[in-house]
């Protein structure tokens, strides 16, 4: 293992602190660390929340004004939708991030 002076005073420092050897506070360091997230899963997640940021946005300008006027039945469609793709962006999510490139 390749780590500089300072490295190793801080894992020293750590380990101390903790009440272990360094051995003991290395190795239970490496088997508590919650598993490694790809970077491509949270730009997934990133894009498709970004996509749901936007749907939302552009359906709040397109009544925004109209409200009055807007017949509810396509108001309960369209709120319908949304919640659908949001669902599916949340599954999408949970999957690791398997949703579809550029969707919108």
């Amino acid at each position: 293992m390749h780590a500089t002076e300072m490295e190793w005073q801080m894992v020293r420092e750590r380990a101390e602190t903790a009440g272990l050897s360094m051995s003991a506070y290395l190795v239970d360091a490496a088997l508590t660390r919650p598993d490694h997230t790809s970077r491509s899963f949270q730009v997934d997640a990133i894009r498709l929340l970004t996509v749901s940021q936007q749907t939302l946005s552009e359906i709040s300008d397109s009544i925004a004004g109209r409200e009055a006027a807007l017949d509810h039945l396509l108001l309960a469609t369209a709120l319908d939708q949304v919640a659908a793709r949001l669902e599916k962006i949340a599954a999408a999510v949970a999957a690791g991030g398997a949703g579809r490139k550029g969707a919108r």
